[in-house]
């Protein structure tokens, strides 16, 4: 029987049992964590302070090429990725260790291989002890390649209407240059039958003052004066196709300021 200021003696048996079963409640969370982490769509992984990696969750592990967490466990990035690309990384890193300062949503080049670029939006917690000292970090890093070469390609067909605008825009401004140059030239056609028919006249008149000797003027009279009416009636008719060509180049010009208003809703979206 115990006494008073004795201490109680340890039963072993007992000790070693609670330890064993606070190891195995110990493992049996840190099993449910690693499911957890390795199940998110992300990739999750912590580093100490050289910047050795300490955990990888499964996509992190696929981002670098590995199946097995014991493959990267203790390597730093320059174990395994181009030397570019891991400087990168542990500029970002040094600061996080170094000042404890987190960075959020950074967007990092993962890899380049067969043309493809893989980018990950990145962010970066310092991992501190009860102390709070800072003794590593924590990231997660979403793979935002698709997002990139969407707005890769979205950026080029903007480039690729914008030069077709031009195009066209230059193609109409043409278009519409047309009428004013016909124009010119049926002016001057008008002029030469104003002249032809003055001429005309003129030829009559002097058929009619030498009569039988002028028959041959008067001949001449008539077909210059007949040319004359076709000529006119030419520039009339050439008149009436400019003004139609005019009335299209303005439904052209309308019909392309709206569709350019329409492409840049759609490019917007």
């Amino acid at each position: 029987m115990a006494t008073v200021g004795q201490v109680k003696p340890v039963d072993l048996q007992d000790a070693e049992r609670l330890i064993q079963e606070l190891q195995d409640k110990l493992r049996w969370e840190r099993r449910i964590l690693k499911t957890i982490v390795d199940n998110l769509p992300m990739a999750v992984y912590a580093k100490d302070l050289e910047g050795r990696k300490t955990l990888a969750n499964k996509v992190d592990l696929e981002n670098m090429g590995y199946t097995r967490e014991e493959d990267v466990l203790g390597k730093t990035d320059f174990d395994m990725f181009p030397r570019h690309i891991a400087e990168g990384f542990w500029q970002d890193d040094a600061r996080v260790l170094k000042y404890g300062e987190a960075i959020i949503d950074r967007e990092e080049l993962l890899s380049e291989s067969d043309g493809e670029e893989r980018w990950l939006r990145t962010s970066k917690l310092p991992l501190r002890d009860e102390e709070g000292k800072i003794v590593g970090l924590v990231g997660f890093g979403q793979d935002i390649s698709l997002e990139k070469k969407l707005a890769k390609e979205h950026a080029q067909a903007e480039e690729r209407i914008r030069e077709q605008q031009e195009t066209v825009e230059k193609m109409i401004a043409d278009l519409a240059a047309i009428p004013e140059k016909v124009g010119k030239l049926v002016n001057g056609i008008s002029y030469i039958a104003k002249q032809t028919k003055m001429v005309s006249i003129n030829a009559a008149i002097e058929a009619a003052r030498v009569g039988e000797m002028g028959r041959g003027f008067e001949v001449v009279a008539q077909e210059v004066g007949q040319l004359s009416d076709r000529s006119s009636e030419a520039a009339t008719q050439v008149r009436d196709a400019i003004q139609e060509v005019e009335t299209l180049v303005k439904r052209i010009m309308e019909a392309w300021e709206e569709s350019k208003t329409v492409t840049a809703a759609v490019v917007v979206r």
